[in-house]
C-alpha cells in the first residue's frame, strides 16, 4: 500500500485533481485522492479497477496506522448502513471527477437514440472538445510512464537503446453495443476489429512498449510500456502513436527504431511517418501488397518498395519484391531474401541524412556496378580515364566487391549523353519527401538486417499485450473494469498500465536478484525526472542521441 501511494503521489495526477476539485463549490467530500488510491490498490492485489473493490480494498484492507497516516474514513463493518452510507461518499467523488473532466456531459443511465449518440459521439472526436482530451491524454500517462521515469531514474534502462514497438490493441466495454434505433451507454466506443476477423466493442488502446532489435539485450532491462492512449477505434491512429512517442522523446534522448504493424503504414504520411521521423526514431514497417507492386519512376531512377534503383536493374530481381509478399510463411521467404542480395548492387545510395523540407540526395549505384554510361559520364566530367587494377587481392574483401572484375555489369542501349534518365546523366539526384512517403526506411523492407529487426521489435508488442492480457492485469477483462464513460475507461485502464508497469519493475529486480521492495524507492540523490510539460514540442538535434543503422 504504502509503495502504491508513493507512485501515485510522484505521478503528480492527485496534485492537479485536488486543484480542480479546491474550486467547486460545496463540501469536499470523500478525498479523491483516495478513491484514486484505492483503484489502484485493487488493481495491484485483484487485478479489478471496479468501485466496490476498491472501496473494499481502501475501507478495510489496510492496517490501522496506515488507515490513519493517510486519513482513510472507517465505519464498523458490521453496520450494513454505515458501510453504505460511505460508498456512497466514495461513489460520489468518483463521479465528480468524472464529471469534472467530461468535455461531452450527456446522459450515462439510459441509452440515448442512435441519431443523439452519434451528435455526441462527433463532439467527442471534434476540435471543440480538444483541449479536455489532450488533459485526459496528460492525466493517463502521467500515470503509465511514472514508474517509467523511476526506471531511468534509477538506471534500470542503461541497457536500452530507445527502440519502441506501437501497436493498438483492444479494450472491451462493459456497456452492450449500438443497435439501428439506441446508441450505446458507451457513446464514443465502437468495434475493434483484430488480425484474426474477430471483433470486440469498446475502445482502442495505442502502446509503446520498450523494445530491442538485438536479440542480445534480451533480459537486460525491464520490458515496460511507454506510453498509452485510449480512444474511439480506427479514430486518429497516426496522431496518438505520435503522442505517446512525443512524450517518450521528452523523457529521454534516447531514439532507436520503431516498429509497427501493416495498419500503421497505410495512414497519411503527415500523420505518422514524417511526425516520427521528425523526432528522431528510424520506422520498421511492413509493406502491403498494393504498396509492394506498383513500380514508379522518379528522376529516371525505377522506385519500388521503399527504394530507388537503377534504370536498368534486372527484371527477375525487381519482381522478388512480389514474390516475397506473396509468400505464404517464413520458410518460402527465406531462400527469397538471400536472393534478394543480388539487388544490393543496383540501388541508388543515400549521401545524407534528409534536410528541413525532408528532401535526400541519392547517388548512382556506378561504384558498386560495371556502367559504360557512368564511366563515360565520369570522363565527360574530369576528362581522366579511371585506372583499373590489374592485380586483385583476393584477402581483402573491399578490393574484391570494388573491382569491376567482382562487379555486375550493366547492359545500357546506345544513347547519347544528355538524352539518358536524369539519374543516369548525373552522379546524383535529389528525392523529395513527398516520394514513397509510407515506404522509405532505414533499413530495406525484407532485407536480412530489416527482418531480423522487425520480427524482434513485433514479439516485444505482442508479449507486452499478451501481459496486459492475462489474468493478472487483466486489461481485456471487461467485468473488471465496468464504470461507464471515456473518462472512466481512460483512467482506468491507465491505472491498469502502471500497475503492470510496477509489477514488471518487481519481476526485473527479483531476476537481478535484487531486493523488489526498494525498487520504487528514491535515494537522497535521485531526483526523478519531471513529465513533460510540452509533449509536443519540438526537440532539438543536439538533445537526440541517435544510431546509425
Amino acid at each position: 500500500m504504502r509503495k502504491l501511494h508513493l507512485v501515485l503521489r510522484r505521478s503528480g495526477v492527485v496534485e492537479e485533481v485536488e486543484e480542480r476539485f479546491a474550486g467547486l463549490p460545496g463540501p469536499r467530500g470523500y478525498p479523491v485522492r483516495l478513491v484514486l488510491l484505492g483503484l489502484v490498490c485493487a488493481c495491484y492485489e485483484k487485478a479489478s479497477t471496479n468501485l466496490d473493490d476498491a472501496f473494499e480494498t481502501i475501507t478495510f484492507g489496510i492496517s490501522d496506522r496506515l488507515r490513519t497516516e493517510l486519513g482513510v474514513p472507517g465505519c464498523d463493518i458490521e453496520d450494513q448502513g454505515a458501510v453504505n452510507a460511505l460508498y456512497n461518499r466514495f461513489h460520489r467523488a468518483w463521479s465528480r471527477l468524472v464529471r469534472l473532466l467530461d468535455p461531452v456531459p450527456h446522459q450515462r443511465r439510459s441509452r440515448l437514440s442512435r441519431a443523439e449518440g452519434r451528435r455526441v459521439a462527433t463532439a467527442w472526436n471534434g476540435p471543440g472538445s480538444e483541449p479536455a482530451l489532450r488533459r485526459l491524454e496528460e492525466l493517463a500517462n502521467r500515470l503509465v510512464t511514472t514508474p517509467v521515469r523511476i526506471a531511468f531514474t534509477k538506471g534500470l534502462m542503461r541497457h536500452w537503446h530507445g527502440d519502441i514497438a506501437i501497436d493498438t490493441t483492444a479494450v472491451p466495454s462493459w456497456a452492450r453495443p449500438h443497435t439501428r434505433r439506441r446508441s450505446s451507454l458507451e457513446v464514443s466506443a465502437n468495434w475493434h476489429y483484430k488480425g484474426g476477423g474477430d471483433r470486440e466493442f469498446g475502445y482502442s488502446a495505442t502502446l509503446a512498449i520498450a523494445a530491442h532489435a538485438d536479440p542480445a539485450r534480451a533480459g537486460r532491462y525491464p520490458q515496460l510500456t511507454l506510453g498509452m492512449v485510449l480512444h474511439t477505434p480506427q479514430k486518429d491512429m497516426g496522431r496518438h502513436a505520435h503522442y505517446v512517442s512525443a512524450v517518450l522523446s521528452h523523457l529521454t534522448g534516447l531514439r532507436g527504431f520503431t516498429a509497427a504493424d501493416r495498419a500503421y503504414t497505410a495512414l497519411h504520411p503527415e500523420d505518422f511517418h514524417r511526425p516520427l521521423r521528425a523526432l528522431g526514431f528510424m520506422p520498421v514497417l511492413d509493406l502491403t501488397k498494393t504498396q509492394v507492386n506498383p513500380e514508379t519512376h522518379h528522376q529516371g531512377a525505377i522506385a519500388k518498395a521503399g527504394r530507388l534503383f537503377c534504370p536498368r536493374t534486372p527484371r527477375p530481381l525487381l519482381d522478388l519484391y512480389q514474390r516475397i509478399r506473396g509468400a505464404k510463411n517464413e520458410r518460402e521467404r527465406g531462400p527469397l531474401r538471400e536472393q534478394l542480395r543480388e539487388i544490393e548492387p543496383y540501388a541508388l545510395v543515400r549521401k545524407a541524412t534528409a534536410d528541413e523540407r525532408g528532401n535526400e540526395r541519392y547517388s548512382c549505384p556506378a561504384a558498386k556496378v560495371n556502367c559504360a554510361w557512368a564511366a563515360e559520364r565520369e570522363q565527360h566530367g574530369s576528362g581522366r580515364v579511371t585506372r583499373v587494377p590489374a592485380v586483385i587481392d583476393l584477402g581483402d574483401p573491399r578490393s574484391r566487391r570494388t573491382h569491376p572484375a567482382g562487379r555486375p555489369t550493366v547492359t545500357v542501349p546506345s544513347v547519347p549523353f544528355g538524352e539518358r534518365p536524369k539519374c543516369c546523366d548525373q552522379s546524383s539526384v535529389t528525392v523529395q519527401a513527398h516520394v514513397m512517403p509510407r515506404m522509405r526506411q532505414d533499413l530495406p523492407w525484407q532485407s536480412a538486417s530489416w527482418a531480423l529487426t522487425y520480427q524482434s521489435l513485433r514479439s516485444h508488442i505482442e508479449g507486452g499485450n499478451g501481459r496486459l492480457k492475462s489474468v493478472d492485469a487483466a486489461l481485456p477483462a471487461r467485468e473488471k473494469r465496468q464504470p461507464r464513460g471515456r473518462i472512466a475507461q481512460s483512467l482506468l485502464a491507465a491505472i491498469t498500465v502502471m500497475v503492470e508497469n510496477i509489477t514488471e519493475l518487481e519481476r526485473f529486480r527479483r531476476a537481478s536478484r535484487d531486493s523488489a521492495r526498494t525498487v520504487l524507492d528514491l535515494g537522497d540523490d535521485e531526483v526523478l525526472i519531471p513529465y513533460p510539460a510540452v509533449p509536443g514540442g519540438s526537440t532539438s538535434a543536439r538533445d537526440v542521441v541517435g544510431r546509425s543503422p
